[in-house]
């Protein structure tokens, strides 16, 4: 979830915040992880689905944007350092896209809603999805279920929520006058959460049983053990 107005894409905490994600994303060289054969057809077609995905969205009245993110089956296929990469290459893509569909010329081109769509979109709920499933790798059972439950529905869920609270909190401070309700607001938040969590748990899920390799995440001696 997120807003379409141009009013709010000025802040430069968000350029800052975006920068240093990606930092320390190219320091960690997550590069490395595609020399794996098996891996590389995986991250392509990851990469064109979740920019697809981004160029899918509901615009309420207002301006206000529900899509679905893929943040977490990044981060649950790739790990963290990865996706934090491919998602930006993904925001650039997908927003390019979308400036052509609307017919608009380089110069009217929103670069500014770069940094916005990366911070909620990728970054935050990339970093949420990464500290739950870092906190239930450590409190609970190594076992599929729980991998497929937890890293695919629940990360998700929790995920998308708390993005989208965070910018709508932001969203508030930066321009409190905005036409938004709290319901509205809510409900968006709640419709993204649950669609976010079905989409990301039924992916993983097929990942998990039918292409084990490509899900970096999930290792067959902690999950399969006897």
């Amino acid at each position: 979830m997120h807003t379409a107005l141009p009013s709010l894409l000025s802040d430069p905490l968000l350029i800052v915040v975006s920068l240093a994600g990606l930092a320390w994303a190219l320091s960690r060289r997550p590069w490395h992880l595609l020399r794996r054969g098996s891996l590389q057809h995986a991250w392509l077609g990851a990469m064109v689905f979740v920019a697809l995905l981004w160029t899918v969205r509901a615009t309420l009245v207002g301006g206000l944007v529900i899509q679905l993110l893929g943040a977490t089956l990044m981060v649950t296929l790739f790990g963290l350092p990865l996706a934090l990469v491919s998602l930006f290459v993904v925001d650039v893509v997908s927003m390019l896209g979308l400036e052509y569909l609307a017919g608009h010329s380089w110069a009217l081109f929103d670069w500014p809603s770069l940094w916005m769509r990366y911070v909620w979109l990728a970054l935050l709920p990339a970093l949420i999805s990464a500290a739950l499933q870092s906190l239930m790798r450590r409190t609970l059972p190594r076992h599929p279920f729980v991998f497929i439950l937890g890293h695919g529905y629940f990360c998700a869920g929790l995920a998308a929520m708390g993005a989208g609270a965070a910018e709508a909190a932001w969203r508030h401070w930066m321009a409190p006058g905005l036409p938004f309700s709290t319901a509205d607001t809510l409900a968006a938040i709640v419709i993204l959460a649950f669609g976010e969590a079905f989409l990301t748990g039924m992916l993983v899920a097929v990942f998990v049983v039918y292409r084990p390799q490509w899900v970096v995440t999930f290792r067959d001696e902690e999950y399969l053990r006897d």
